[in-house]
């Protein structure tokens, strides 16, 4: 896992081993390693292309260990425990108090992470890399649809930035699993970068993602870049989506488009702790509108379609899920960047307005209605 520079000195000044509990609060990483009594333990920050060490822990005669940083970090950074080779990596926020349990046999494949969600997700994404790629092999991993899907899923709907910046700039051996280079590769990391923008402006990370998006973007188009910002665009309805709702019957949004109605292309997961109250709203609105001509067209990216079935029965608008075989296009079309996310569509079939807040949805509908 490689990562672009974060200026060193702000790590390492935030940085100090404390023998206890005491003195100034920071962020903290502690927990057991079986097997690796009286063992020395590396934490490792990145930077400048090179992981560099910051303090070795020694892992106590229980094969406990404890680290806590002086200060809290003035923003989320990826971190490492090495052990003989082997890596686990972790984010630190703030104060976050992050526990490891691993087994220094199997020290990079055999553990789990807790005390933050992003810690947590930390360790389904290398969970997730690690078990395709002991099933297919790295260079297959690479062009795995499956295992991208997934991984977008979670950038789409963990809430964690940082944990989408990890996806992004994850590396199977020394190549990208999410290159630049490849145009629905490239899709994602920025609506990553765009995550960013948005709402850490101030986060180092984000003029580097930007400047990698910006650049992999001005390779792909020399002679038609001419933009120094990251383009929010509004998506037209060039390109279709077809999908089959919880019966099987086969819906496209072209054709729901086409017959005059005002459509809310809305995409979301119903797995999301957000989701019912999404879907109240949605409902609120589809009761006041519908017979004045309204229509939902709902793409769902939840992981388990049998789940995703019981949801959606009882909804009385178009319900579908994004099935694995149709893979990313329609978040790579549409510039899904998070969820839920909605579109209002004109009567004319036209693409009006893109909606990241659903509390002002019923405004947005009312002027096309």
């Amino acid at each position: 896992m490689k990562f672009k520079s974060i200026i060193a000195a702000s790590i390492a000044a935030s940085l100090s081993v404390l023998g206890s509990c005491s003195g100034p609060k920071g962020w903290s990483v502690d927990g057991t390693i079986a097997g690796a009594s009286g063992r020395k333990v590396a934490l490792q920050a990145f930077n400048n292309n090179n992981w560099y060490t910051i303090d070795s822990i020694v892992v106590s005669t229980n094969d406990r260990f404890e680290y806590k940083s002086a200060t809290p970090a003035a923003f989320p950074e990826v971190l490492r425990l090495s052990l003989d080779g082997a890596n686990i990596y972790f984010p630190v926020d703030s104060v976050s108090q992050i526990t490891l349990t691993a087994d220094a046999s199997a020290f990079s494949h055999n553990y789990t992470l807790d005390g933050t969600e992003a810690a947590r997700r930390f360790a389904e994404i290398d969970s997730k890399i690690a078990e395709a790629v002991a099933a297919k092999g790295e260079n297959a991993v690479l062009t795995d649809s499956l295992l991208k899907r997934e991984l977008t899923q979670i950038v789409l709907t963990s809430g964690e930035p940082i944990a989408s910046y990890y996806i992004i700039n994850k590396r199977i051996g020394n190549r990208p699993l999410f290159d630049p280079a490849v145009k629905q590769d490239l899709a994602i990391i920025g609506a990553v970068a765009q995550t960013f923008e948005t709402n850490m402006p101030d986060d180092p990370r984000t003029a580097t993602l930007r400047n990698m998006f910006l650049s992999a973007k001005a390779a792909a188009n020399p002679e038609r870049y001419s933009t120094t910002e990251i383009e929010v665009s509004e998506a037209g309805l060039s390109a279709d989506i077809k999908a089959y709702d919880n019966k099987g019957t086969a819906h496209t949004l072209y054709d729901v488009a086409s017959k005059g109605n005002v459509v809310l292309l809305s995409f979301t997961n119903y797995e999301l702790e957000s989701s019912p109250a999404y879907n109240v709203i949605l409902a609120d609105i589809y009761k006041k509108y519908h017979d004045r001509g309204l229509e939902i067209f709902q793409l769902a990216f939840d992981s388990d379609e049998a789940e995703w079935k019981q949801s959606a029965v009882n909804l009385p608008w178009i319900t579908l899920w994004n099935a694995p075989e149709d893979g990313s296009a329609a978040i790579i079309n549409y510039n899904v960047n998070v969820l839920p996310l909605t579109y209002v569509i004109g009567r004319d079939g036209v693409l009006r307005t893109r909606v990241t807040d659903p509390t002002t949805l019923e405004k947005e509908v009312a002027k096309y209605i």
